[in-house]
């Protein structure tokens, strides 16, 4: 016994399990990181939810034992800044928040530093947390319309590369109908915990109600109401057996956010309308000069 307490009050062992902590603030930025580009799907939320529990208690617990390092110190301030991404785009996703704000309140308040340098940190993240929590949902609820997304119709391309879907998109004007194109194969699955979908996304055709949309493959190409809207040997080529895409189109979005500003709305409309007129009057030109 004398043995174990003498390891465990080890200064090496001590800064040995303060950088196994640094482990904990890598998965919390892993998550900010899919949160902003990925779209959580879970196998089985209960599952998930007992194992990442079972982990934040352990670090937690690790965290308590190490709280006099300064290793341990940076991490648990790292961790107020890494949990906020979460925090802001996976609201509601109470299985992944809880076990995660629970720990990374409890390893700062539990870690020896000095009071003054605690106090200015936790009121300089208090106040981060209040002001972006404000600003994210002011703009997510006041200045982003809010809209109900229906899927009308959904599959995957012949060659299985590309995934489609067509929304219907109510808001409090007419609404519109957009269709939309998908990678099919760079979905993630970890460990079998949980689905990361991926939110690459192309914007290929959108209309204002009343509208409709018949969607059919011919091959590699999209034809949307008899006009071909979409071909995959622009986006994709296949190497060793396996598609690799280019997404080299400005219609490709990133991210799961498909805010719906009606200001944007309008300067893609009159974009349109010019490139429209501009191809129009070129297309008279050239009819003039063969005349």
């Amino acid at each position: 016994m004398d043995k174990v307490m003498k390891v465990l009050k080890n200064k090496w062992f001590i800064m040995f399990v303060s950088i196994l902590n640094g482990a904990y603030t890598m998965g919390l930025l892993y998550f900010a990181y899919i949160a902003v580009f990925y779209k959580i799907e879970f196998e089985n939320t209960i599952k998930f939810a007992v194992v990442y529990s079972v982990i934040s208690v352990v670090v937690g617990l690790l965290m308590f034992y190490t709280r006099r390092s300064a290793l341990t110190a940076v991490f648990n301030i790292l961790n107020l800044a890494a949990f906020l991404p979460s925090l802001l785009l996976n609201w509601g996703n109470w299985p992944l928040l809880i076990p995660a704000a629970i720990v990374t309140l409890f390893g700062f308040f539990s870690c020896k530093m000095n009071e003054t340098v605690k106090t200015v940190f936790g009121t300089i993240f208090l106040l981060i947390y209040i002001i972006g929590c404000i600003v994210f949902f002011l703009v997510m609820n006041v200045f982003v319309v809010k809209t109900t997304d229906t899927v009308l119709e959904s599959g995957i391309s012949p060659s299985g590369n590309f995934r489609y879907y067509v929304l219907n998109v109510e808001n409090k004007s007419s609404g519109k109908t957009a269709a939309y194109i998908e990678p099919n194969t760079l979905d993630i699955d970890v460990i079998g915990m949980f689905k990361l979908d991926t939110t690459i996304k192309k914007l290929v055709k959108q209309a204002n109600n009343p509208t409709t949309m018949e969607l059919r493959w011919d091959g590699d190409i999209l034809y949307i109401n008899g006009e071909e809207y979409f071909d995959e040997k622009d986006f994709v080529t296949i190497e060793n057996g396996k598609p690799v895409y280019t997404f080299t189109d400005d219609n490709w979005t990133h991210t799961y956010f498909n805010a719906d500003y009606p200001i944007f709305d309008s300067i893609y409309t009159m974009i349109e309308a010019v490139k429209k007129f501009i191809a129009k009057l070129k297309g008279d030109q050239a009819l003039l000069m063969l005349m």
